[in-house]
């Protein structure tokens, strides 16, 4: 199995995952909650359609502006996004709009992960696979997807109550900015 080719496909798993999203997705019910918003069934139909609705843009745009347009697109809203949220909680001056600014937040992050970061590298591995080694080259790309989701998930919390809620969305910030440049 050619190892450079299976390490860009559970590097793209890897980014995606790095860029905050799922930790954004599990936590947003709580970000909603502090922005007063009472319903958990509405903050997550909120999210989910942001979801649904990137993915139906991307979904048209693919083969139109190509993946490499669509990633980048998509990581810089995600980078503009996180740093909302990260200034949303610790600028005094938003200190009355926080609520609504980290909800805002929220759903652009999801809807810019939807343009790009999530559908681009499900439907690149497929592609720069050969077929000899497509089954386990998916496989292995995939177990970095939920290996890094599942470590993501576990540690959030403890990040947070380490470092603050603000700086470790400015850290998935910078991570997205990095995956913008590249």
């Amino acid at each position: 199995m050619c190892m450079a080719v299976v390490s860009v496909g559970a590097a793209l798993f890897l980014f995606q995952q790095l860029a905050g999203i799922n930790a954004v997705v599990y936590y947003s019910t709580s970000v909603f909650r502090t922005a007063g918003v009472a319903s958990d069934v509405a903050a997550s139909a909120l999210v989910g359609a942001a979801n649904v609705f990137g993915t139906m843009i991307a979904s048209s745009l693919m083969d139109k502006q190509g993946r490499k347009s669509l990633l980048i697109t998509s990581f810089s809203g995600m980078a503009v996004s996180m740093l909302l949220l990260s200034l949303s909680f610790t600028w005094k001056v938003l200190a009355p709009y926080s609520g609504p600014l980290a909800v805002i937040g929220t759903v652009l992050h999801v809807l810019s992960f939807s343009l790009g970061a999530g559908p681009v590298p499900a439907l690149l591995l497929p592609e720069i696979f050969a077929p000899r080694i497509r089954a386990k080259a998916v496989a292995l790309s995939l177990g970095m997807h939920w290996i890094s989701n599942f470590v993501i998930g576990l540690y959030f919390l403890s990040v947070v109550t380490k470092f603050g809620i603000s700086k470790v969305y400015l850290g998935f910030a910078s991570i997205c900015l990095l995956l913008f440049c590249t």
